[in-house]
């Protein structure tokens, strides 16, 4: 009896005790659901191949840059031994976001400011963000045309501490399509538009971290056409490591037109490919023919050419080298086509057309040997948004389509950026989502590797908060009825 007695009372005692346990804060019964998404956040298109690297895996943790809220960069980390994610924090202020942002999709969203990242030998963390060629206000260009925002560099103000950040005034502000690359020696260097369409691509080179850089120096010439008048040569580039210490530069050239009605033409042709050797800073063409720089449209055609697309549009895509140095990359061809080819040491393969019927892809290259390739790709698969791999096994003539890493009917990945700087297998690349028939300009934000989506408790990634509501009150208002129409952006900081 006396033994029932306890049992009872232990019992009691027992409920009670979890009774007072589950009313405690952030207590639940059941698990809290994961979300493929990191962040809800993103703003926009606010990652892409361009703006690149998007991030880095660095001594265990994978930090990632996006363009969030008014179009200024956030950023999150995710270690990969706890499985835990960090952020998003702000980590600095585009010239080019509005006072308010756009809630539906005619709002104009300029997106030239992507940060791109990298992380430097000490573990402190920088971003470039926030330029589409500089305003007027900024000073002359003498190496290119005026634009708009202001191109920033930003560094953490501790190593791998992504919560707090500081600006250094130690580059062009007169840049955008930010590029960083990183030397085996730690040398780092930002490859970027000087100013608007009609601009030079240039480089930056720093051998202290990012402290400070060397002066703005000319790669690829922008100048007037010599077929005819109006129209300037101009570039659309793509810079990576290379083997050893060389960097590699694919691109398409653009015929720019500002003559006729509209802001430019969209004329761009042609592929082409170099490459600089960071030892002497000299540059050479695949077949290790020297170059003078700034290269220009006829030494381009004669020296670097790979394809003559027979003024068909063409877009850059991404490159990567083997082992032996040799470049692979693709480019996109007619409605966006993904096309790939190699150096075979004496010539470039034919190039062959990867996905047919799906446009608008973009991606980045795995070399696993010269014959074993992957490109990890977004495309679409009877409308739906699809990011995974094709691989060939022999050199690039055949393409075969392995399972989705994510698909989905209501949205699509179009907007992916290029692999993560020593990118770790979990965690590739970054991708928002942009669904169907949605209005508002907020995306979620996916970080992708060979497992799938790296997953994060739903209430962490939700950090949108009240902002839609907020923006629906304003308009209600007729508050947003004053905000400049257009990309123009603002000639001084938000508060």
């Amino acid at each position: 009896m006396v033994r029932k007695q306890r049992f009872v009372l232990l019992n009691i005692f027992s409920v009670i005790a979890v009774g007072i346990f589950i009313t405690q804060p952030g207590f639940s019964l059941a698990a809290e659901s994961d979300v493929e998404y990191f962040t809800d956040n993103g703003y926009g298109n606010p990652t892409d191949t361009m703006q690149h690297p998007s991030g880095e895996y660095f001594e265990g943790t994978t930090y990632v840059a996006y363009q969030g809220p008014h179009e200024d960069p956030y950023v999150c980390s995710y270690d990969h031994s706890a499985k835990k994610w960090a952020g998003p924090y702000k980590a600095g202020v585009s010239l080019m976001g509005q006072e308010y942002d756009s809630i539906d999709r005619s709002g104009k969203v300029d997106n030239h400011g992507r940060p791109s990242m990298i992380i430097d030998a000490k573990g402190y963390i920088h971003l470039a963000f926030g330029g589409h060629g500089g305003v007027s206000t900024l000073g002359e260009n003498s190496q290119g045309a005026q634009g708009r925002g202001k191109q920033t560099h930003v560094v953490s103000k501790r190593p791998g501490d992504i919560t707090e950040w500081e600006e250094l005034d130690n580059i062009s502000p007169l840049g955008t399509y930010s590029q960083w690359v990183k030397m085996p020696n730690g040398d780092l260097y930002l490859f970027y538009r000087h100013g608007s369409h009609q601009s030079d691509w240039v480089y930056q080179k720093s051998t202290d971290a990012g402290r400070t850089f060397t002066t703005s120096k000319s790669i690829l010439k922008s100048k007037p056409h010599t077929g005819y008048p109006g129209p300037y040569d101009a570039w659309y580039a793509w810079f990576a490591p290379g083997k050893g210490n060389t960097i590699t530069a694919s691109y398409v050239y653009h015929l720019c037109d500002k003559s006729g009605a509209g802001r430019h033409t969209n004329a761009r042709y042609n592929c082409y490919y170099m490459m600089m050797n960071t030892d002497d800073g000299s540059w050479q063409n695949v077949k290790g023919q020297k170059l003078d720089i700034p290269v220009t449209k006829e030494v381009a055609d004669k020296n670097t050419m790979i394809v003559d697309t027979n003024e068909e549009r063409t877009n850059r895509g991404a490159c990567r080298v083997d082992e032996n140095g040799y470049p692979h990359l693709f480019f996109r061809y007619d409605v966006g086509h993904v096309r790939y080819t190699r150096w075979l040491g004496d010539s470039w393969q034919k190039p062959v057309r990867i996905i047919p019927g799906s446009k608008l892809q973009d991606g980045d290259i795995l070399i696993d040997s010269p014959l074993n390739v992957r490109l990890l790709l977004s495309y679409k698969v009877a409308g739906a948004g699809t990011v995974g791999y094709w691989r060939t096994t022999d050199g690039g003539l055949t393409w075969k389509k392995d399972k989705p890493l994510i698909t989905s009917k209501e949205a699509n990945f179009k907007y992916v950026s290029s692999l993560m700087h020593n990118a770790n297998p979990e965690a590739l690349l970054l991708l928002s989502e942009h669904i169907y028939g949605q209005e508002h300009q907020y995306r979620k934000m996916i970080l992708l590797g060979d497992n799938g989506p790296v997953t994060r408790p739903e209430k962490q990634a939700s950090n949108l908060g009240d902002r839609l509501k907020e923006l629906q009150k304003l308009k209600e208002e007729g508050k947003l009825d004053d905000q400049p129409k257009g990309r123009r952006g603002r000639t001084t900081p938000r508060e």
